[in-house]
Formats: structure tokens, C-alpha cells, sequence
């Protein structure tokens, strides 16, 4: 029985030089072999020396001088190009890795950077007011810039890839939202509200509260910015996504509460648009709603129900 020869560095692989199970490469008598579990011990035994080595400020990049040598703005400019004809070509390693590399690497990324912000040790987390400020001030001139030239992927995009992409966000953020890992802006007033259905509620103008009161009183279920709608605005061209104010499942409506100078706007429009569009139901309820809900509470309870049995 042929003995069978097994890799020194203890992968389990046959040995097919010198007793190891790969050759890097051979020129002459010099050569050059590896292993997997070598390789593995290698770049953690690196890891750990780099880490000691910055802890201890012996890392080069550490060092002002080579710092300013190594980042000159000339050797930027040149790496910028580089990497701009890298990938006019296909050629950066994001652009030629597999599917499944990639979404390991993305894992990994994102789970560092679960680490680092857990630890408060992100760059815009440590960073100072100024530098911040002038970040801001950076990105916000560089957007403006673009914008003017039309190089913003936005501007490039036909109707078909503008609506993939609005649905993809709109998948996003109706998951985030649910999830409770975004909330909406908070800003101004708020009027508290205590719902035998929902419990304690904060609205946004004294107009929520009533409707939300009114809706009690007549036993109607309902839910406080429960759904994100996506839309078309007209006058912007591009896709976006609204939060109606309250949605009453048993009539499968929408209300909606503006003010006068959002009431008749083309802005509302489009929004009450969209909701219909995905077959819900819409009232929309102004300063004369509020009035008549005020005075005549069984009239609007009439007219949410015949909203019921209209055609979209």
C-alpha cells in the first residue's frame, strides 16, 4: 500500500513538494511553498504585530513625516487616476470578486463597523465640531457641484432603473421603520394623548389629537403613522415616500392632515395620488374638516363611511 504523504502544515492535503501542498512559484532553486493553515497563521501572527506596534506609536503611518510623504497631494491625484482607469476597465477588485466573496465581505465590513460605532470609535463619532463642519461643508459643495454637471447617479438614471431604485428604498425604509431603527424628525410641539386602543400617543399638532379623539368616540381602530407610502412628486421628478397620519384598517383609509398652506398644494396631490394608487382610500382633512368635525362629528363619520364604497 502506497504511503501517503500529508501537507507539514497540518491542512489535511497531500504533500507534493518538500512536504507541502502548494508552490507559490520556483525559479531555479529557489522556491517557494504554502499552505492554507500557514497562511492563516501568517496574517494573524501580522495582526497581532501591527496591532502591538500602533499601540505602542511604532507604526510608520504614524509618523508625521512619513505621513505627509506617503498622502503628498500629488501621490493622491496619481492614485485617484489609477483607480479611475482601474475601474473604467472592470479591473478594481470589487469588479472582478464572485457573489459569494462579495457578500462575505460585506458581512465582515459591516460587523466592524457594528464594533467600532458600539465602541464610539468612528471617524464622524471622535472627530471635533469643526472638522465636522467642515465635512458638512465639503460634501454639501461637492453634491452642489455635481448637481451642476449632472453626475449625480440620480440624474443618470432612465424611468425603469428610477423606479427600481425607489422600490428598493422604499423596501429599505418601511423595514427600518417597523424595526424601530429610524424615526421621524420629532421637531416642534408635540400633544400628548392617552388612547384606550393605542395607548400613550404624542401627536404633532392640537388637529391629530382631535381626529385621533374623534376616532375613540366612535369606536373606530385605527393606527398612528403605521405604513410608508412610496410616490411620484411631480415637481421634483423623482420618487418619494410619504407617512400618512392615521390609517383606520376597517375601512382601509388613509386621513391625512394639512394645514392651509399644504391643503391644495401639488405636493399633497401627488401624495394622495400614490396612496390610491396602492388601493388604499384617502380623506384628506383640512381647516373646514376640522371645523366640521368640531360641529358636526356624525356628518363626518357619514362621509368617512361612503369614502368606503367609492372607486379609486
Amino acid at each position: 500500500m502506497e504511503k501517503i504523504n500529508l501537507c507539514k502544515g497540518g491542512c489535511g492535503r497531500r504533500a507534493i513538494y518538500r512536504g507541502w501542498c502548494n508552490i507559490n512559484w520556483k525559479r531555479g532553486n529557489r522556491v517557494s511553498v504554502t499552505c492554507p493553515e500557514l497562511e492563516k497563521k501568517r496574517i494573524k501572527a501580522i495582526s497581532i504585530f501591527r496591532i502591538k506596534e500602533a499601540k505602542l506609536g511604532l507604526n510608520p503611518m504614524q509618523n508625521p513625516k512619513i505621513c505627509r510623504k506617503n498622502h503628498s497631494p500629488m501621490r493622491n491625484i496619481r492614485a485617484s487616476k489609477t483607480l479611475k482607469k482601474l475601474g473604467e476597465l472592470k479591473l478594481l477588485p470589487q469588479q472582478i470578486e464572485s457573489r459569494k466573496l462579495r457578500e462575505k465581505r460585506l458581512i465582515k465590513i459591516r460587523r466592524a463597523l457594528r464594533r467600532l460605532a458600539k465602541e464610539g470609535r468612528l471617524n464622524h463619532q471622535i472627530e471635533s465640531e469643526t472638522k465636522r463642519m467642515r465635512r458638512h461643508q465639503k460634501i454639501a459643495k461637492t453634491l452642489k457641484r455635481l448637481a451642476e454637471e449632472r453626475k449625480l447617479p440620480m440624474q443618470n438614471l432612465n424611468d425603469e432603473e428610477k423606479m427600481r431604485f425607489s422600490k428598493k428604498l422604499s423596501r429599505i425604509l418601511k423595514r427600518k421603520f417597523r424595526n424601530g431603527e429610524i424615526k421621524l424628525n420629532d421637531w416642534g410641539e408635540r400633544y400628548k394623548y392617552r388612547s384606550l386602543r393605542n395607548g400613550k400617543i404624542e401627536f404633532r399638532s392640537k388637529w391629530e389629537k382631535e381626529v385621533a379623539k374623534f376616532l375613540d368616540k366612535y369606536n373606530i381602530s385605527w393606527k398612528y403613522e403605521a405604513l410608508v407610502i412610496p410616490y411620484y412628486d411631480r415637481e421634483k421628478k423623482l420618487f418619494r415616500n410619504t407617512v400618512p397620519d392615521f390609517y383606520t384598517p376597517d375601512f382601509n383609509l388613509f386621513i391625512e392632515i394639512k394645514g392651509n398652506g399644504e391643503f391644495k398644494s401639488q405636493n399633497t396631490q401627488d401624495k394622495l395620488r400614490g396612496i390610491r394608487g396602492h388601493g388604499y382610500k384617502v380623506a384628506l382633512f383640512g381647516k373646514k374638516q376640522i371645523k366640521d368635525l368640531r360641529e358636526n362629528p356624525l356628518r363626518t363619520l357619514s362621509e368617512i363611511k361612503e369614502l368606503m364604497y367609492e372607486k379609486n
